[in-house]
């Protein structure tokens, strides 16, 4: 161990990693000693999973605070996404505590009302918490936590980039902004992440609107894991034509087949999860696997693929599902078996596992479908070769080609490639640096309130945008959306000028799920001339006229109603995608599509590709140029145009919008847009005329979007600022501008 680190830690941590077995600190905890102890800065801990980053950030923390004993109550609040981290984390922070006596409370809903109880009666240590938690402490013992953490020295943050760029995140900012606001002095944070690649990006982030420094600590270079990786292929057929075709002139042969497709007949993914779920039998049985999917529904099709194989082979089941709708005994019982390693488990999971739980060692990660983003990919490459460093990623990737529309690029096969490149370059995703959030400010705004009793707006505006994190919004756009909370009767003006909760508002606060900062997605009904085909969770409202696939088939949404949870369809005849829905989010970046560019015109081919994932990767460099792409961004074929922009999804969307408002038919498909039956001459007309228009507002582009209630609480914000909101972080008209005078050229 080194000397200089070993005289700065207190004694009693010393003697504790003597019993461990310690010979040394890891890099990682050599380099965070020192920053820590001095607490002049925040710091941001960058490592993979199980290079230590816990007792990097509790070995100096702990140690300063014993510097100082005569400083009472709460010393250092830790703050995790997942209540099953918390207690994980607990365990070993009451070991690391052994021989210093320092109390470690767990403070969540699922922590007995006796042990909060102890808590509250004699404040000490150090407590761990979720923000719905921290939330509740806020707003009903904001006296309390003024008196119990007035000698506050650290706050430590896991899994730091679970928060960052969602409500969840928001919320957050604004609940530390407010803490310290409360005991009258700045707190060193602590962020610990494993996914980070540009770690000065997300400082501020980690303390925004401020000029606090920060402290940025990574692996040294020789630290990194070494990563294994195959990409294996599978051919997925595409028949929607001859459906469409043998039932357009008789309706109840089509009403019958649409149950029978719904409730019987296989997906059109089900050939090719088939053939997956044999190689994940046969590649993973016997091991502790993770394999992630981008849908419930997947994962329940695969887990039950591979039970039913177990039962065919008269071996026990070692396969099991794992996501959010499964009920609490089954998750657990799971993440028992992961957790003890006893036993061979692979579980067939969401976004639900893949941080959390500290599980045991497992030898490899599974992906089904493309990543969703390079930084989640990161994430789970993180929770598996904790011992050895050295991760097995198999991506299992079907894929066709398109017989019914435009020919497609094995796009999916492309961007897996690009995301691995990328991964393996340390890039990952930054978050959107600020956004407006009315969502979460509504709640904040709230909960303030209720805090204090009363508010003045401009005390209001001070705390939570001119100093705190929702900085975007002027006084202007904070008049603007107290009028809403007003008009909604959620808050009230008193005679002296200030602020309270209005009816609404009390009712509001007083539901627990009120200090969530997100909200779970409802289940809504597909229903078609009157039949339900089936159900998806959905966050977000669809727009009529949009396009997915479900139960094999396309469908087109000819009625949306996000009161009744119902979204009535029509069939579509031509190729489109599955809607996006539970663990299957992520907005794709620039970078990711100028990357796939670079691979279909560099024709370079990985030796990490399977035969077949070989052959859709080649048959896509293939048509790139076929299609002469690598010489333009566009292709016109027989049934409309494809636009190729090699751009993120907000420049993306962007375009999309522009074209919708000259009257062209614009969709998004994969990583290109589909002009459906678009003549060359009308494309060129809107282009020239979006060009030549100098004074096009973004917030006017989303003026058509019926349904811009994507968060928690904006049913109460005004449809102004809901559009003002989304075309900020969901639109870049630079960026699709840029693209159409590229197109502009190429099209004369």
């Amino acid at each position: 161990m080194n000397e200089q680190s070993l005289e700065l830690l207190d004694p009693s941590l010393i003697r504790w990693m003597h019993k461990k077995g310690w010979q040394s600190l890891l890099p990682i905890q050599e380099l965070a000693v020192r920053p820590i102890l001095e607490a002049k800065t925040d710091v941001i801990i960058s490592a993979s999973t199980a290079s230590g980053k816990t007792e990097a950030a509790f070995l100096p923390s702990i140690t300063a605070i014993h510097k100082n004993p005569e400083k009472t109550g709460i010393r250092i609040l830790y703050i995790s996404p997942l209540k099953a981290l918390i207690n994980d984390q607990c365990r070993r922070l009451e070991q690391m505590c052994e021989f210093s006596a320092d109390n470690v409370t767990p403070w969540h809903g699922d922590v007995s009302a006796s042990k909060k109880k102890n808590l509250k009666n004699s404040p000490s240590g150090i407590i761990l918490t979720t923000p719905e938690s921290l939330e509740s402490m806020l707003i009903n013992h904001v006296q309390w936590i003024k008196e119990s953490m007035k000698y506050l020295s650290y706050v430590v943050i896991d899994e730091f980039h679970a928060f960052m760029g969602t409500q969840r995140g928001y919320q957050l900012q604004s609940q530390l902004h407010r803490l310290e606001n409360l005991i009258g002095k700045l707190v060193p944070r602590i962020a610990l992440s494993a996914t980070f690649s540009d770690a000065t990006s997300v400082s501020s982030y980690l303390r925004p609107n401020s000029k606090v420094r920060c402290r940025i600590i990574t692996a040294p270079k020789g630290s990194e894991d070494t990563l294994s990786v195959q990409i294996k292929g599978y051919d997925k057929p595409f028949e929607p034509d001859s459906f469409f075709k043998d039932n357009q002139s008789d309706d109840n042969s089509l009403k019958e087949q649409l149950q029978d497709s719904a409730e019987n007949q296989p997906s059109l993914e089900e050939n090719a999860y088939s053939k997956i779920s044999d190689d994940i039998f046969r590649l993973l049985r016997g091991k502790n696997n993770l394999v992630f999917c981008n849908s419930r529904s997947a994962t329940e099709e695969i887990a039950a693929k591979l039970e039913m194989k177990c039962s065919e082979n008269f071996v026990p089941n070692e396969f099991f599902p794992h996501h959010g709708s499964l009920s609490k005994d089954l998750r657990e019982s799971l993440e028992y078996r992961l957790q003890e390693g006893r036993w061979p488990t692979t579980a067939i999971c969401t976004a639900t596992l893949e941080l959390g739980i500290d599980i045991s060692d497992v030898n490899s990660i599974g992906q089904v479908d493309h990543p969703i983003s390079v930084a989640s990919l990161r994430q789970r490459l993180g929770r598996a070769g904790r011992r050895d460093h050295k991760a097995v990623l198999r991506v299992f990737l079907p894929e066709g080609e398109n017989n019914s529309n435009h020919e497609e690029l094995y796009e999916d096969t492309v961007m897996t490639v690009a995301m691995i490149e990328l991964l393996l370059e340390r890039w990952y995703e930054p978050p959107l640096s600020h956004e407006y959030s009315f969502s979460t400010l509504l709640q904040q705004t709230l909960s303030v309130i209720a805090s204090f009793g009363s508010v003045s707006a401009k005390a209001l505006y001070e705390l939570l945008c001119q100093t705190g994190p929702f900085c975007l919004c002027t006084p202007k756009v904070f008049a603007a959306f107290l009028r809403s909370l007003g008009e909604h009767d959620l808050i009230v003006q008193l005679n002296d000028g200030s602020l309270t909760l209005g009816l609404n508002g009390e009712s509001l606060v007083s539901e627990w799920s009120f200090y969530a900062a997100f909200d779970t997605p409802q289940e809504y009904l597909i229903e078609h001339d009157g039949h339900i085909i089936g159900s998806v969770p959905l966050n977000y409202e669809l727009e009529v006229d949009s396009t997915f696939l479900f139960a094999g088939r396309g469908w087109r949404v000819v009625f949306f109603s996000s009161k009744r949870h119902v979204i009535s369809v029509k069939p579509y005849q031509y190729d489109t995608q599955p809607l996006t829905v539970n663990g299957a989010s992520g907005r794709i970046y620039d970078i990711i599509r100028e990357r796939m560019r670079d691979i279909y015109l560099q024709k370079k081919v990985p030796a990490y590709l399977n035969k077949k994932a070989k052959e859709h990767l080649l048959r896509g460099i293939e048509l790139f140029n076929l299609f002469k792409l690598d010489r333009c961004h566009y292709y016109e074929g027989a049934k409309g145009i494809s636009l190729f922009p090699w751009k993120g999804d907000r420049v993306m969307q962007t375009i999309v919008l522009l074209l919708r408002k000259e009257n062209i038919k614009a969709s998004l498909y994969k990583s290109h847009i589909e002009l459906e039956f678009v003549p060359m001459d009308s494309l060129k007309v809107a282009v020239y005329n979006i060009i030549n228009n100098s004074e096009i507002n973004p917030v006017d582009l989303v003026k058509k979007i019926r349904h811009l209630d994507r968060d928690k609480h904006d049913e109460y914000i005004s449809l102004e600022l809901k559009q003002m909101a989304y075309a900020h972080s969901e639109l870049d008209l630079q960026g699709a501008m840029e693209f159409l005078r590229i197109l502009k050229k190429e099209l004369s």
